[in-house]
């Protein structure tokens, strides 16, 4: 039962990576024409939602905490994961969809 289990979630979690990029492709290569900006700023956050979970569940059973005197290391671990693909979403995909990023939101 828990193989079938770990089967099950580990596609799941491919599954939200491959929508993650297919939502990429979709919104910001083929219909990037046919939203404002502002939309398709805010809404980069979606896949990069859907990626991060993803890719933090595929790594979960290899990082997953095992006694009391690492889960510190494990939650530094975490959080040089997250703020590696956040710097990824923010400084290399972010001015892809807008160069001058300040003047796509308006300030």
């Amino acid at each position: 039962m828990s193989k079938i289990n770990k089967s099950t979630t580990k596609k799941i979690y491919w599954i939200l990576i491959i929508l993650s990029i297919v939502i990429g492709f979709v919104f910001y290569g083929t219909l990037k024409d046919q939203f404002g900006l502002p939309f398709l700023i805010f809404f980069s956050g979606v896949p990069f939602l859907l990626f991060v979970t993803g890719s933090f569940g595929l790594m979960w059973p290899k990082i997953k905490p095992t006694g009391d005197e690492v889960y510190i290391s494990h939650a530094l671990l975490i959080g040089l994961l997250f703020i590696v693909l956040f710097f990824i979403h923010v400084w290399i995909i972010l001015p892809r969809i807008c160069p001058d990023f300040g003047a796509c939101l308006g300030v």
